[in-house]
């Protein structure tokens, strides 16, 4: 038989039991458990650790600590946690604080931009993984920021957003009382595709750098597609220039696809969206949204899913390649009008709805 581990009568079991159940700490829990189980059923330091989920070392340190210095070999810290920390999990917050508005303009590109105020904070250097640790602890990450046209308007992008279910029933005025059709709304836009490429992130595993192409072919076709979002219906065709003409033939094109509704559709405010040669429908109006605001209109979001599915890091040996890929793209998402209200169905469009 091996040596029993007995606990010196510091407590009594009932004040032992009582610490084991109640105490706040998880870590002094388990200790007076370890103390309780050596108290009222002394045995080996095997059983006890098994019959209390710890190691047999733990048993052997905890219980000598225990009968020399009672009650305070328990109620001490462990080695882990934050005892050796430079700074409080508050200073590090406030810290942080003072960099909230360049995170939010998207400067903050490295934690080397914050490690000079980290060190002059505690009053030493640190190493960057410090900083690294720092940031993750208080959930900072690094994202890719959204593009913004630095002539964008915030306020008159608010106010478009807010004021759309009011600019639609302005525009649905000007409908034909006669005209008993459904109104539809739509979104309309016009992607460039071509043979230039820019690598992009990609997945790859452990120690797999990938190789892609990389050129720079000035050759070029355009996309034209309009959505409703709501029922997730898309037109779309692919023509060569991106001007009046081209937006001429393709509304006529939405026109003739949606003849059974009269339709709103939101377009920027590029040219040949407002050109004095423009030949409008009858079932079709044009609702502008402020300028420089690509981030408004649902089309976007079509644009990113065929370039990321169908062209990243990819090369295209002639600009017919550049129309096949462009051209199976559309199709495949015409044919999933879920995904494409899954993209498309904007906030603003749900509240004119």
């Amino acid at each position: 038989m091996g040596r029993i581990t007995r606990a010196v009568s510091h407590l009594t079991p009932e004040e032992v039991k009582h610490k084991m159940i109640n105490d706040p700490n998880p870590l002094y829990r388990q200790r007076w458990m370890i103390i309780y189980n050596a108290l009222v059923d002394p045995r080996e330091a095997e059983d006890i650790a098994r019959d209390t989920g710890v190691s047999v070392s733990t048993v052997h340190k905890l219980i000598p600590h225990y009968n020399k210095m009672g009650v305070a070999a328990v109620e001490t810290p462990g080695k882990g946690g934050r005892q050796n920390a430079y700074m409080t999990l508050e200073e590090e917050e406030n810290l942080l604080k003072t960099f909230f508005e360049r995170a939010q303009s998207g400067e903050i590109v490295t934690a080397s931009q914050i490690q000079p105020e980290y060190e002059k904070a505690v009053g030493h250097a640190v190493d960057p993984s410090t900083v690294h640790r720092v940031m993750k602890r208080h959930k900072w990450r690094k994202v890719m920021p959204r593009p913004r046209h630095p002539k964008a308007d915030k306020r008159e992008q608010d106010d478009f957003k807010e004021n759309f279910p009011s600019a639609v029933k302005e525009v649905e005025k000007t409908k034909d009382p006669k005209d008993e059709r459904p109104t539809l709304l739509m979104a309309q836009d016009e992607g460039r595709f071509g043979r230039a490429s820019d690598p992009k992130r990609a997945w790859a595993p452990p120690h797999v750098r990938p190789l892609v192409p990389h050129q720079f072919i000035r050759e070029y076709v355009y996309a034209y597609a309009a959505v409703a979002p709501k029922i997730g219906k898309m037109v779309s065709l692919v023509l060569p220039y991106s001007n009046t003409e081209m937006m001429n033939i393709f509304l006529e094109q939405v026109s003739k696809d949606f003849c059974s509704y009269f339709i709103i559709m939101q377009v920027d405010q590029a040219g040949w969206h407002d050109s004095n040669d423009l030949v409008i429908p009858e079932n079709i109006r044009l609702l502008y949204q402020p300028a420089y605001s690509p981030e408004l209109n649902p089309v976007e979001h079509i644009w990113e899913e065929i370039r990321e599915k169908r062209f990243y890091n990819k090369n295209s040996e002639s600009l017919d390649k550049v129309m096949q890929n462009l051209c199976d793209g559309l199709m495949e998402l015409e044919s999933d009008p879920q995904h494409i209200r899954s993209m498309t169905y904007f906030p603003h469009f749900r509240m004119a709805a």
